[in-house]
Formats: C-alpha cells, structure tokens, sequence
C-alpha cells in the first residue's frame, strides 16, 4: 500500500497488487505482493520480490531477494542475493552471499562471496576466491 507523505523529494512508485514501498529514492515495487524496503532506485518486479535497500538493485524472480548493495540482481525464481556490488543470482534457488561481480547461473546453485566467481552448472558451489568456475 502506497501511502501520502508531505516530504516532496520523496519519489515512490508502488504499482503491483499490494505493493509496499517503505521510503527511500526512486524506487519502484511492481510486482504483486513484492517490498522495496528504502534505498535508492531500487526495483522488485517479481511477484513476492523483496529490495531491503542498497543502490540499483532489482529482484526480478518470483518471491526472489535482494538484501542491499549495489547494482545487484535476483532473476530466478526463489533467489536470493545478500549484498555486495554486481552479483547475479539468476538461477531458480540460487544464491549469492556478497562479493563483487559473482554470478550463481543455474538452479540451486551457491557462491559465498569473493570476486567474479561463477557457479554455472546445477547445485555447483563456489566458496570464495578469485575467477572461479565451478561448472557441475
């Protein structure tokens, strides 16, 4: 539910089915039932989808999140990714944890952090580190 507010800097756009958007800069919840929390241009388009906050991020998937960060997205239904700058949790049920520019590509799939990691085949994991691929 998008309610007034009688701050006229505050730009919030909440167009899904019982959409909540909580505060924050040019934010968008679209999605049916979906949550952006605060930050800044920030979008939940899936339905379910949560932003907490952070910068630019999108939880596009089906009840998919994003917990903060920058520049973060959560496209696979079920997805999750935690914080950190430029991680992709694409997969249904993938994950990632933080890190820069880490991608969790397939289904289930899980990397914890580090930097341009990928875990591309299903249920693959990547721990940390630089560069690596666990492929399944």
């Amino acid at each position: 539910s998008l309610g007034t507010h009688s701050n006229p800097n505050l730009k919030l756009n909440g167009t899904g089915k019982h959409a909540t958007l909580s505060g924050g800069w040019s934010n968008i919840a679209s999605g049916n039932d979906s949550v952006v929390g605060g930050g800044w241009a920030n979008v939940a388009s899936g339905g379910g989808a949560t932003v907490s906050g952070g910068w630019s991020n999108v939880a596009e998937g089906e009840e998919s999140v994003v917990s903060g960060g920058w520049n973060n997205s959560a496209i696979g239904s079920d997805s999750i990714v935690c914080g950190g700058v430029s991680n992709l949790a694409d997969g249904p049920g993938s994950s990632v944890m933080g890190g820069n520019h880490n991608s969790a590509e397939a289904s289930w799939t899980t990397v914890a952090g580090g930097e341009s990691n990928i875990a591309g085949g299903p249920g693959a994991f990547v721990g940390g580190g630089q560069r690596n691929h666990a492929l399944g």
